[in-house]
């Protein structure tokens, strides 16, 4: 999946509940901004599995706003075993080349 992210919209609640997941908008921002691989979730969510800065697997889930290349910030946690299974793969091959 191709995807284009122009701008962010994080809603003022947003930092208090990924904190409750241990992972910061910082951190978002490292994984939206970075390399990452993409899934469909639930309720045309978007979830984007990347690597921080500090080698943490995260993922964050993202919601189509009104406008192009426009998302919001829906909630962000450690990346499940299969997210982290897959992106490894994926960047392992990529290494490879």
């Amino acid at each position: 999946m191709d995807l284009i992210i122009e701008e962010l919209v994080i809603e003022e609640d947003r930092p208090e509940h990924i904190a409750k997941h241990k992972v910061t908008i910082d951190e978002v921002l490292e994984i939206v901004f970075g390399d990452y691989i993409t899934a469909r979730g639930k309720s045309d969510r978007i979830l984007l599995t990347g690597k921080t800065l500090n080698q943490r697997l995260i993922t964050v889930i993202i919601g189509q706003r009104v406008g192009l290349h426009r998302y919001g910030l829906v909630t962000a946690r450690s990346a499940k075993k299969k997210e982290k299974l897959l992106y490894q793969n994926k960047f392992e091959k990529e290494d490879k080349k």
